[in-house]
């Protein structure tokens, strides 16, 4: 299986231009709505998936909602959440 590494922090990815503004957003959505980093990779691993148009991908699992992109780097799956949501 591969590994998954969660980044919440600022990156500079390639293909997709990353924001301070993003990491922002994931951390403050984060904090407001009680999700950790482990239940993002819990979300990833097991959630229900749908790809938007532009190619992110929306992972529902238990009560909330990722939104992220994802990379394969590897062996390593690499997830930029970019919000999370509440139902």
């Amino acid at each position: 299986m591969n590994e998954i590494k969660i980044n919440i922090a600022f990156r500079n990815v390639k293909f997709h231009q990353d924001s301070s503004a993003r990491s922002e957003h994931i951390f403050d959505r984060m904090r407001l709505r009680g999700i950790s980093k482990d239940n993002i990779k819990e979300a990833v691993q097991k959630g229900a998936k749908q790809i938007r148009e532009d190619k992110s991908i929306i992972a529902e699992f238990r009560w909330f909602k990722v939104v992220y992109r994802e990379f394969q780097i590897n062996d390593v799956r690499k997830i930029y959440p970019i919000t999370v949501l509440t139902d």
